[in-house]
């Protein structure tokens, strides 16, 4: 059985801020799906290498993107999760607002691709998420990427775990809300499992360090084939996400990518 994926992704989000915070959506996602508290980044725990290791499912020190946060065309030669759903004839789309994510995947490999850089001190999140939410409902796409950099960015401007910084984290489960709400309006809401995670944690008002707060981030998966209400119990790393979604959308695993399907996570 394979499934459409829904990838979410919370910029900076410690998972000790989603317990703190009033997250009634994300509660709902890990609360009736499986979850883990103590997944792991790479170093450094930058967005762009954790993101590229994400999609790649190999470690900076081979795609090559570093804590320059700067892409480079090493990284093509992994291919991503993104590149391989295309191939598998998958339609794909990303909603995102941060411009550096422009090369998870080569070129043609999205069917829309909406960036509106954010502006820091604004929600920029909410509005990207109802252009997804349309999205999903009018086109129903194989796989959608959404992220959400205003964790992120209010970490850096107040500091993690600040009120300033959790408000954002409730601002984003509100975001995610009106997503789970059009899907669910649609009827299509059964037809996706979504993923949720962040790429690195952060402490004061900076990261892209092994520390335990930069390198421990939340890891969710909900819908089918998913077990409800489970604590993962084996460890999760950032390079398994692309290798367990693309084994949900059916896809064949490239022999390059170095994580593992999380079978703990599935019925």
């Amino acid at each position: 059985m394979t499934t459409k994926i829904l990838q979410i992704l919370l910029d900076g989000c410690r998972p000790d801020a989603l317990q703190q915070a009033k997250t009634p959506n994300l509660d709902q996602l890990w609360q009736t799906g499986a979850y883990s508290w103590t997944a792991k980044t790479v170093m450094p725990s930058w967005t762009l290498p954790c993101h590229n290791s994400m999609f790649r499912s190999v470690p900076p020190s081979k795609h090559g993107v570093g804590a320059d946060n700067i892409f480079r065309e090493s990284a093509r030669a992994f291919p991503s999760l993104i590149d391989v759903a295309a191939l598998g004839g998958k339609h794909t789309c990303m909603f995102y607002s941060w411009e550096q994510l422009r090369d998870l995947g080569n070129p043609g490999s999205l069917k829309v691709s909406y960036c509106r850089n954010a502006d820091y001190g604004l929600d920029n999140d909410t509005d990207i998420a109802k252009l997804a939410a349309t999205y999903l409902t009018t086109e129903k796409p194989d796989y959608c990427f959404l992220y959400m950099g205003d964790i992120d960015i209010n970490g850096h401007m107040y500091g993690w775990m600040s009120p300033e910084q959790i408000a954002s984290v409730e601002a984003n489960d509100s975001a995610v809300g009106i997503v789970l709400d059009r899907l669910e309006a649609a009827g299509i809401r059964n037809q996706y499992t979504i993923h949720v995670q962040a790429d690195h944690g952060g402490h004061k008002t900076d990261h892209g360090t092994d520390m335990p707060e930069d390198m421990t981030i939340p890891w969710i998966l909900n819908g089918s084939p998913i077990k409800q209400g489970y604590q993962i119990q084996s460890p999760v790393s950032i390079l398994d996400t692309a290798v367990t979604l693309a084994h949900l959308m059916g896809l064949d695993i490239p022999p390059l990518w170095e994580g593992k399907v999380v079978e703990d996570a599935l019925v």
